[in-house]
């Protein structure tokens, strides 16, 4: 199986700016094949925690230059917020930077704050999410650029050709639907249930996509022991599942029931948390029963793990399941 890292921070939001600094550049030796990186806006720093709202095109960037091999990704950048010819030329320098190492994962997003706030049309999200990446395609394929009398094209183009592989966030059947027929790829969330996340691989599937090619989200946690897991992360899934219930919304009702955030229900289902003996086996069962083959761990669960826990799991999880 394939294994990355996915959330705010590339999933490390638990960490300090000294301690991820620090990290970044390990995630190769450790096993990891890519780093995802959520956009987000308007996150209060938490004096306790560190989740920060990291510009992830700039935070991409940095990681870059840290590392030589992994993969780097977003889950996803939101693209009515973006216009097309700046995010051409940003995400085709990132690509030159990097080597060819981006993955162009993108949403069409959901109204709330960040819509009004960029003066976005909700209700024209999906014709603008269509339209953008429609022209950053073209000005990936040398399209001209006409300001006013003048001709030139976008600069730079990327490393990988014919440009770099698009990712598509996507929940509802339609999108997914469109996201096969298109030739794009899927990335599913780690807030999916387990029949959501069939759900959406079978649509998927149905329509010409590769389920072996979809990283799949997954709250996961690896402690010595599934006694040790447990005591450490009881009060952690309290608090993401009171998170989640507060922020559950109609699209929510797409990818999980009201039922899977009851703590216990969400510990056994939702999440995979245990020993090591205990996570290879509940990887082996995403493997063996949806196909999955490419899994993002979301190991800081939204930034309510202490960083010490979140290293250690991360070590754990490394020597344990990938080396």
């Amino acid at each position: 199986m394939i294994f990355g890292l996915s959330g705010h921070s590339g999933g490390l939001e638990s960490l300090s700016q000294e301690r991820l600094k620090r990290m970044i550049p390990q995630l190769e030796e450790m096993g990891f094949a890519s780093m995802w990186i959520n956009e987000e806006h308007f996150q209060r720093s938490d004096p306790d925690r560190n989740r920060h709202g990291y510009s992830p095109l700039i935070y991409a960037a940095a990681v870059a230059a840290m590392t030589a091999r992994l993969r780097i990704g977003f889950s996803a950048l939101l693209l009515p917020l973006h216009h097309p010819l700046r995010l051409a030329e940003e995400i085709a320098t990132l690509d030159r930077l990097s080597e060819g190492r981006i993955e162009f994962g993108i949403s069409r997003g959901h109204p709330g704050r960040y819509f009004e706030a960029y003066g976005v049309d909700p209700d024209k999200r999906t014709e603008q999410f269509r339209g953008t990446l429609n022209a950053v395609l073209r000005y990936w394929q040398d399209d001209e650029v006409v300001p006013g009398d003048a001709q030139t094209r976008c600069a730079p183009s990327p490393v990988q050709q014919p440009h770099p592989p698009i990712y598509v966030a996507a929940y509802s059947d339609e999108s997914v639907r469109w996201t096969a027929e298109n030739g794009h790829r899927l990335i599913l969330h780690g807030i999916q249930s387990t029949s959501s996340l069939e759900r959406c691989l079978s649509v998927y599937e149905k329509f010409g996509g590769d389920r072996s090619t979809v990283p799949t989200g997954r709250f996961l946690y690896v402690g010595e022991s599934d006694e040790q897991a447990r005591e450490d992360m009881l009060p952690i899934i309290a608090a993401l599942t009171k998170k989640l219930r507060h922020i559950r919304s109609e699209r929510f009702a797409l990818i999980h029931d009201e039922e899977d955030l009851e703590p216990e229900r969400f510990y056994h289902r939702m999440a995979i948390i245990g020993g090591p003996e205990t996570c290879r086996q509940r990887l082996a069962e995403l493997r063996d029963g949806l196909g999955i083959e490419y899994v993002n761990l979301l190991p800081s669960f939204f930034g309510l793990l202490p960083e010490e826990k979140l290293e250690r799991s991360l070590s754990l999880f490394s020597k344990a399941l990938i080396q």
